[in-house]
């Protein structure tokens, strides 16, 4: 079961809703709504970050969402698209040539530009060359950083951004069921943008962000009958009642109701005068200002083609909900753009357009390698942990042998001292004893050194590739078992004579910095990694570059593994005093030797009304 959560920032209010999008049809588990004081977003531009930032978290308090990854909406002036031909180059490339080609295309500075694309067909051009028809989005960068910050600010993780455009494709057209061969528009009036996508088979083919929405028609009203905003809001939705007030807002609201329906007109009108473009054969209207009174009629009229109000939940299993059919009925028309952000596309062949920074999905990229990373070490443990466990009851069953030995051993020699056989069988037990406890001394408790590790790495350093190696010390052993002192072993630096040393780490290290850091990062991980289980690390680099206000440091390190981090220092095993049954350190617990402020670092790194909740 998979659940996904999108979220739209609208011009008057947050929404989100929470789906269930297995293989059957799409389950509706939560939504809700936070409203926004007017002017925090204007034409699809934040404004007020900290009333959006603080919309957002109430949103996720009062409806409990199961997750905090969240697909967001693109929308207005700056969130476009662009149909472009390029020659036919193999799919791994369309996103490079699109790059160079979208220059022409795109209004916006290319150090400035977010793009993403889709192919839409291949064709055959006049020279009988084949192209490819291919959809760019691109969004500029400033638009996309403030919706990415105030998300993050929430708490929340983008995992991914679209185009508004497209999602109201993808919650209204159902490719696999009734979608026309022919063009149809969906039309989605907000409060402050309404949005005009064209689309054949539920692939987008046009769009047109028009800077007018509900918003206009109620501000008419506020200035007709000199109200207040709310209030006009509220004498608004009352239109067609037979009250003089409300017959004196209607007359209010035409101009702007006339404007809105003449920008929809020519956008559809433009479409089919396009080159080998079909007309428009159905317009599907949604959002809060689809209701305006008046406007799906004048459409009509004027466009001549069925004009319809549809419904984005018919779509989907509202079932799981705690929400009567009335509240569904008021909602519907604005949950439409956040259902098509949590659907996926219907054709899996067919990308939904990812307008996320590059440095987050890089952020992400190495938060999915850590995790690997961690998982990987976290099986080595386990092996390690298995290995030990498995050596200590070999140990513990071998000293149960040996005293039961000693027994019969003492009552042979006090019966017949000539079995001299029982005398050396019980000698070979002894040497047995030695070897296995010896077996704990010099081999590494790898958990216990993955842990210290990690508690001694800086802040914002990630160990991206790690090699432990246990080494097979040269040792004088006393009579005691006591392991000897030094042992030699080849380091990044050349041959090196570490005091008790029974092991390597060999890691690759690196962190990306906001600003020019020089190497510092790096002189901090050299000061930090050492005593007690740690000797001095010898490394290669670091490498240092700085690009676009970024330092990006990596370098190798190896760092040798001391002897207090053995089987039988850290586990649970002691060769001088065994204790049968005690517990294995966890996770949690702070190597002996380990500072308070270095144990409590995070051990790796890793790298937001009216509302609805599951029965």
């Amino acid at each position: 079961m998979a659940h996904v959560v999108g979220l739209d920032i609208g011009a008057s209010a947050v929404r989100a809703v929470e789906l269930d999008v297995g293989p059957s049809r799409p389950v509706l588990l939560r939504f809700g709504q936070v409203g926004l004081p007017p002017g925090a977003i204007v034409d699809g531009e934040i404004h007020d970050r900290t009333a959006v930032t603080d919309a957002i978290s109430r949103l996720w308090r009062n409806v409990g969402f199961d997750t905090k990854a969240v697909v967001v909406g693109l929308a207005g002036l700056r969130a476009i698209t662009r149909e472009i031909e390029l020659p036919h180059v193999p799919d791994n490339e369309v996103e490079g040539a699109v790059r160079f080609q979208s220059e022409d295309v795109i209004p916006f500075p290319a150090d400035k530009t977010i793009l993403a694309s889709q192919v839409l067909a291949d064709h055959k051009a006049p020279d009988g060359a084949t192209v490819r028809r291919v959809l760019v989005a691109a969004a500029h960068r400033d638009l996309v950083d403030a919706v990415v910050d105030v998300v993050q600010g929430a708490g929340l993780e983008v995992a991914g951004a679209d185009l508004v455009s497209s999602a109201l494709v993808r919650a209204l057209v159902d490719v696999g069921g009734s979608a026309a061969d022919q063009p149809e528009a969906v039309v989605s009036v907000g409060a402050g943008l309404t949005v005009v996508v064209v689309h054949e088979q539920g692939r987008p083919q046009f769009v047109r962000t028009i800077g007018l929405g509900g918003n206009a028609a109620t501000a008419a009203v506020a200035g007709a009958l000199d109200l207040p905003y709310a209030d006009a809001e509220a004498v608004k939705r009352r239109l067609g009642e037979p009250v003089p007030q409300v017959h004196a807002a209607e007359v209010a609201v035409q101009e702007p109701l006339a404007e809105l329906v003449s920008e929809i007109r020519s956008s559809v009108q433009y479409f089919s005068s396009l080159p080998d473009r079909a007309p428009v054969a159905k317009v599907s209207m949604t959002g809060g200002g689809a209701r305006l009174r008046g406007l799906v009629e004048q459409l009509r009229a004027q466009l001549g083609i069925p004009v319809e109000v549809v419904s984005a939940l018919a779509r989907l299993d509202v079932s799981q909900v705690d929400a009567t059919p009335e509240l569904l009925a008021a909602i519907d028309p604005v949950l439409c753009a956040p259902i098509g952000l949590a659907l996926p596309e219907a054709n899996p062949a067919v990308r939904k357009f990812n307008l996320v920074p590059p440095e987050l999905v890089h952020r992400a990229a190495v938060r999915r390698i850590t995790r690997k990373v961690t998982l990987a070490a976290a099986v080595v443990l386990g092996l390690a942990l298995c290995v030990g466990g498995l050596r200590f009851y070999q140990v513990h069953d071998a000293e149960h042998a040996l005293g039961t030995l000693d027994a019969e051993i003492a009552t042979l020699n006090a019966e017949k001292p000539a079995y001299s056989d029982a005398l050396a069988v019980a000698d070979t037990v002894r040497t047995a004893e030695s070897k296995v406890r010896s077996l704990t001394i010099d081999v590494p408790d790898w958990y216990a050194v993955v842990a210290n590790l990690a508690s001694m790495n800086p802040d914002q350093l990630a160990v991206t590739g790690f090699t432990g190696t246990a080494i097979a010390p040269a040792t004088t052993r006393s009579s005691s078992g006591s392991p000897g002192t030094t042992a030699t072993t080849t380091t990044a630096t050349g041959s090196t004579t570490v005091p008790g040393q029974i092991g390597t780490v060999s890691a690759t290290v690196s962190g990306t910095y906001a600003g020019n850091v020089n190497c510092n990062p790096y002189a901090a991980f050299i000061g930090d990694i050492g005593a007690p289980m740690f000797g001095t690390p010898q490394s290669t680099g670091p490498t240092c570059p700085t690009t676009n206000g970024s330092t990006v440091v990596t370098f190798q390190t190896t760092i040798p593994v001391l002897s207090l981090s053995s089987l039988a220092k850290q586990g649970c095993y002691d060769p001088a005093d065994p204790v049968p049954g005690c517990p294995r350190a966890t996770a949690s617990k702070v190597p002996a030797g380990v500072s308070p402020a270095k144990a409590k670092t995070t051990p790796v790194k890793t790298t937001p009304t009216t509302t609805a909740g599951a029965k």
